[in-house]
């Protein structure tokens, strides 16, 4: 397939190859509109805060220390900070003046010689953020998550739960992963306030180990499923009626070519197209279902929910491959394939009784960083907000903002030549204090998005319904768009 440059991928990664510097509590300026006078709270970001990092770049888009982006609304102005997360890599890598540990897709500079037996990775605590329990996190699927100071954002160090997330295993099992992965999707339950999360953890046997934490921030194992080695997940389902749903993928890493330095984790990935997804439903009183579906890889689930017959429905942006290193590398450096296939709207639907798997496309748009009204999470809903792009769009680029009503088809875009938007984070008018929604798109819609016709990194708020640009507001630097982030009422 022809490759091709974009120059808004090439504008982009320029603008943020090296560490952006941290600003402290300084009002944005405000470029469009007007600021909602209801919309009160804090949006906080986390993201990979570089592209390059001592001279190296890294080869993949996972990579980069993370970085936590606070934006605190007051109904009048929007107040910006931003931190790095000081992981024991970064601090040690800072103080040494050069890269120290491997990544997720890089490798040390130096070849064989210089990565052979470097076992102990990077966490760049760069994935998403969860505020639960009294406490702010930023996780990383690979290893514990970092505790944050709510205010200033500075790093408090790893968190385990009180020795919860340290290996419980034996000798050989803790020596491979002394602490227990704590995925980057944690889902709190909106009726008991529980957290429910999971790791996929490498071992003599890998396991799928599952959590709970209370509101009040005590945890425990809660489940411990024996897992096929050759099986990836980024992302599950849970449902208010308890159930958690896991699409375990035949993707795995080459533990041997990855553990002796011969590749990177990302290269060393090795995807079974010729093997099903496997599908594993705990229901609330623990029982375990095994399900199979065609092969295809899901990084998000856009939401899921008990129907009124007892069908599970599972909605995903589901990739009919697995995107390789190569691709990933390729959008580093503002080159694409032509056409590259992205993910697609697919509702799945699981018969436990029955043990089937059915699928139907929820639209002919393609999309991904999918989020909903999160009053809705676990329930029937309607409509779902992420990046994407019409079937029609002559780039292969998730550049616009979009919203999918799910029941019916319907889709809305916003777009703009020449720019790249963020993971759009929604604010239901019942998380804004006085205001009870009337419907569920009735709030705002808040995101990040790159100019480069301006050379500007921008805030944006939108009308949650139709997508209109209410407000705008010019950051003082440039950020990354980062992956995930989430919204804090000031109750919250």
């Amino acid at each position: 397939m022809p490759v091709r440059h974009y120059p808004v991928l090439g504008d982009y990664l320029a603008a943020n190859r090296h560490a952006a510097a941290e600003y402290d509590d300084v009002e944005l300026e405000l470029v469009e509109g007007a600021l909602p006078p209801n919309l009160v709270g804090t949006l906080l970001r986390n993201g990979n805060g570089r592209f390059e990092h001592h001279g190296v770049p890294y080869e993949h888009l996972f990579d980069g220390d993370g970085m936590v982006a606070r934006f605190q609304f007051d109904g009048q102005r929007v107040r910006y900070r931003n931190r790095h997360v000081q992981t024991a890599e970064l601090v040690a890598e800072e103080k040494a003046g050069r890269m120290l540990y491997r990544s997720f897709g890089t490798n040390l500079p130096g070849g064989l010689r210089a990565n052979f037996g470097k076992t102990q990775f990077k966490n760049t605590a760069n994935t998403s953020l969860v505020a639960h329990g009294g406490q702010l996190l930023a996780l990383w699927e690979g290893g514990l998550p970092h505790r944050l100071h709510p205010d200033t954002l500075a790093t408090l160090g790893r968190f385990d739960y009180a020795g919860v997330l340290r290996n419980p295993f034996s000798w050989l099992d803790r020596q491979i992963t002394p602490e227990l992965p704590f995925s980057a999707h944690p889902k709190v339950h909106p009726t008991t306030g529980v957290l429910h999360n999971f790791g996929t953890v490498a071992g003599r046997q890998h396991r799928l180990v599952l959590y709970e934490v209370s509101p009040a921030g005590q945890a425990r194992i809660a489940h411990v499923l024996p897992m096929p080695a050759a099986t990836f997940a980024h992302d599950f389902v849970l449902t208010q009626s308890g159930h958690q749903i896991f699409f375990l993928t035949p993707v795995a890493f080459d533990v041997l070519r990855a553990l002796t330095g011969l590749a990177s984790p990302a290269a060393s990935i090795r995807v079974g197209r010729d093997q099903p997804t496997q599908v594993v439903v705990v229901a609330p009183d623990g029982q375990v279902h095994h399900l199979t579906t065609e092969f295809g890889f899901v990084f998000h689930f856009v939401n899921g929910y008990q129907d009124a017959d007892g069908t599970l429905v599972a909605d995903a942006l589901l990739l009919q491959d697995y995107p390789d290193t190569l691709s990933i590398k390729a959008y580093l450096t503002g080159h694409l394939p032509d056409d590259q296939p992205q993910a697609q709207f697919v509702r799945f639907r699981l018969d436990l009784t029955r043990g089937t798997v059915t699928r139907q496309p929820l639209s002919d748009y393609e999309g991904e960083l999918p989020e909903i009204n999160p009053d809705r999470l676990g329930q029937p809903y309607r409509y779902t907000w992420s990046i994407g792009r019409p079937p029609q769009h002559s780039l292969p680029l998730l550049d616009h903002l979009v919203k999918l009503d799910v029941q019916t088809g319907e889709v809305r875009h916003a777009y703009q030549p020449d720019t790249l938007c963020s993971e759009p984070v929604v604010v239901p008018r019942s998380a804004v204090p006085g205001h009870a929604p009337l419907l569920e798109d009735d709030g705002y819609v808040l995101y990040l998005r790159f100019d480069a016709t301006s050379n500007h990194t921008e805030l944006l708020v939108a009308d949650a319904a139709t997508l209109a640009t209410i407000a705008r507001l010019q950051l003082p630097h440039h950020i990354p768009l980062g992956f995930h982030g989430i919204w804090l009422s000031p109750s919250e």
